[in-house]
């Protein structure tokens, strides 16, 4: 009985592994409210699973809903960070450097925006620092990122010494 009892939640979340792969499908299939609603699904069954929220964060990050992308990847990297990884087919260091590396897109992408750039200059440099900051920590995880490491290079990051990592915590 105690090894049925141990098994219930591996069970319960292979069950939803058919449901992402669908998602993705739509996805890239270009039916993106389908799969948004795809992965909302998802998370209303299981919401301590990043995954989902990664790619709900891309699908945002791909529609300029940068607010709402960063809120998911911020999501993702805390769950992500307590161990809750839910895909074995990748190291979790690999994973968990995905999700800084979008962290940095989504907070380079509101830096670019005329909002910002035209707007208050230290919101402009704190959001290009933590940009940089968070592909910094992707390629710090998964050293084959040479994107990641280009990137922060390119957002100022070149022999600066340590730098605090951005927190993945909502502003609130």
């Amino acid at each position: 009985m105690d090894d049925d009892s141990k098994n219930v939640p591996e069970a319960h979340l292979a069950a939803l592994a058919p449901r992402f792969l669908a998602a993705l499908q739509k996805r890239n299939a270009g039916q993106v409210d389908a799969a948004l609603e795809a992965f909302n699904d998802i998370l209303k069954i299981e919401p301590r699973i990043a995954e989902p929220r990664m790619e709900i964060a891309r699908i945002f990050l791909e529609m300029g809903r940068l607010e709402d992308a960063e809120a998911e990847v911020r999501e993702a990297i805390r769950i992500l960070e307590l161990g809750g990884q839910w895909t074995e087919d990748l190291p979790e260091h690999i994973v968990l450097a995905v999700a800084w590396a979008l962290f940095g897109e989504i907070l380079k992408e509101k830096a670019s925006s005329d909002e910002v750039v035209f707007g208050d200059p230290a919101t402009f440099t704190s959001l290009l620092e933590q940009s940089r900051a968070a592909f910094a920590r992707a390629a710090e995880l998964d050293p084959s990122d040479t994107q990641s490491a280009v990137t922060a290079l390119e957002l100022g990051g070149e022999g600066e010494g340590e730098e605090e990592e951005p927190e993945p915590e909502p502003d609130n």
